[in-house]
């Protein structure tokens, strides 16, 4: 039988924990030794040819001085985006990675203009690349995987894909894609309702059309911003899920709002600790916003940056803030009923998961 507390050295049993991931970046999950791989092949040119090199570049060791550095290296990893065999092998991998440590459902973020941009692809090769290189994944292993594609900021002055066009191919692929990812606050903290009007009216638009084509809208705010963010992602752009959403422990009546609605948030603590959004785990809010009642999912944003998996997640929540195990069971079934699924599909996962628990529980 399972105590309910683990034991801190307890990193194999949280391999086998069956597990549910709503927040991961697919450009933020391509392995280095991958990117140098195809850069061999197709005659990429890198920063450097040296993998132990190439990691200090990508790999984040100190918090960052602000996003933009903190998101940096994905300018890098994003070269291996050079085709679609390269581009499905990167999407193939991702997949593995997750299913190795037993995930079971996983949402994987995309950002098909921002992936494009690097060789000028046509948008729908980059999207077939990607659901080639995840079916075949899921075949292999086992996982569920649905896609959420999102657009490019400021994507006139880096001349890329449309926010439009990004929906559109969504669409096409509406098979995988079951969600949109937009931002409400920019990379330098500015929240939505202090934005350009015009810039407004193009995010809310996109935002009605999303809904209006079926698909789920997560958005990212709460992180750098205030948590004035959280309430626009909400208000103006109709959110299912908040991407993050930490900050909303720094407003009572935000805080009070996102509990009684049941807003979810995709919470990533050691993402948020090598952003340097938060200045360390101490500080990190994800104990006071779980005793506050917030439905969390735990998560990894960009596990290549951030040197972490979601067991390794799930193994700070132990160490450094005294999850029990039934606490992880219950994060992990928290992100079942946030997930994109139909209500037929979250039943289903439910129904596994909570087999696998009893399984685990009765050994």
């Amino acid at each position: 039988m399972i105590s309910n507390n683990i034991k801190a050295g307890s990193i194999d049993f949280l391999q086998f924990l069956p597990k549910v991931e709503l927040h991961r970046h697919l450009v933020g999950s391509v392995r280095i030794k991958t990117l140098l791989d195809i850069a061999t092949k197709y005659g990429v040119n890198l920063p450097s040819n040296n993998l132990k090199k190439l990691k200090k570049l990508i790999e984040i060791d100190k918090p960052a001085s602000d996003l933009h550095q903190f998101l940096s290296p994905l300018k890098i990893l994003g070269l291996c985006f050079c085709n679609k065999k390269a581009i499905a092998r990167v999407a193939y991998e991702a997949v593995e990675d997750a299913a190795k440590e037993n995930v079971k459902y996983l949402e994987l973020i995309i950002g098909p203009a921002f992936e494009a941009s690097f060789y000028n692809l046509p948008l729908e090769e980059v999207f077939k690349g990607i659901v080639e290189g995840v079916k075949k994944a899921e075949e292999r292993y086992g996982i569920k995987v649905n896609l959420i594609a999102g657009p490019t900021f400021k994507w006139k002055e880096r001349k890329a894909y449309s926010p439009l066009q990004v929906l559109e191919m969504s669409l096409k692929f509406k098979e995988k894609v079951v969600g949109f990812g937009l931002s409400s606050e920019t990379k330098e903290g500015i929240p939505f309702s202090s934005w350009p009007k015009e810039l407004r009216q193009e995010y809310v638009s996109l935002a009605r059309k999303v809904k209006e084509h079926g698909l789920s809208l997560t958005v990212h705010a709460g992180e750098i911003s205030d948590a004035q963010s959280v309430m626009d992602a909400i208000k103006y752009l109709e959110a299912d899920r908040i991407g993050h959403g930490i900050r909303s422990i720094e407003n009572s009546k935000v805080l009070k709002y996102i509990v009684e609605k049941g807003v979810p948030l995709e919470i990533c603590v050691s993402s948020n600790i090598k952003s340097g959004v938060v200045k360390s785990l101490k500080e990190h809010p994800i104990r006071k916003l779980w005793k506050q009642g917030a439905l969390i999912t735990i998560n990894t944003d960009d596990p290549t940056l951030c040197k972490t998996t979601l067991t390794k997640e799930y193994e700070i929540l132990i160490r450094k803030f005294s999850f029990s195990y039934f606490e992880l069971k219950k994060l992990i079934l928290n992100a079942v009923t946030s997930s994109f699924l139909d209500e037929k599909e979250k039943e289903c996962l439910n129904r596994k998961i909570q087999e696998y628990f009893i399984k685990l529980e009765n050994r």
